[in-house]
C-alpha cells in the first residue's frame, strides 16, 4: 500500500533502518565501525574534505548492506525453507556487494588515516 503522507515515508523508512540494526549483526557492525571511524577522525582533526569523503564511504557500506539485507528478506519471502539456486546467487551477489563496499571503505580509511598516524 502507498504511503499517503510524506511522514508515513519517513517513519516506515525509519524502522527499515532500526529492523536491520536489531536483527542483523552485520549492520551493528557497520554502525561500531562508523561510530569509531569518526571518532577517529575526530581526533586527528580532519579537514572538511576528508569528513566529505569519509561520510560518503560510510553511506556506501550502510546502503549496500540494507540492499543486501532487502534482498535476503525477499528471497527467504518467495523460496521459504525451500532450496532455490538462482535465490542463493542473488543472496550471495547481494553479499558480494557489500563486502565490495567495505573492501573500498577500508582502502579509503587507509589512505585517509595511514599519514596521520
Amino acid at each position: 500500500m502507498k504511503n499517503r503522507h510524506l511522514t508515513d515515508s519517513f517513519k516506515c523508512a525509519f524502522r527499515g533502518i532500526f529492523q536491520a540494526f536489531k536483527t542483523e549483526r552485520n549492520f551493528k557492525l557497520h554502525v561500531l565501525a562508523t561510530i569509531i571511524v569518526l571518532l577517529l577522525a575526530w581526533y586527528f582533526n580532519f579537514t572538511k574534505w576528508e569528513y566529505i569523503i569519509l561520510v560518503i564511504t560510510i553511506f556506501i557500506v550502510m546502503i549496500t548492506e540494507l540492499l543486501n539485507t532487502a534482498v535476503e528478506y525477499t528471497v527467504d519471502l518467495v523460496c521459504g525453507n525451500k532450496y532455490n539456486q538462482l535465490g542463493k546467487y542473488a543472496k550471495d551477489i547481494a553479499a558480494g556487494a557489500t563486502l565490495l563496499a567495505a573492501f573500498g571503505a577500508v582502502i579509503i580509511g587507509c589512505i585517509l588515516f595511514i599519514p596521520k598516524i
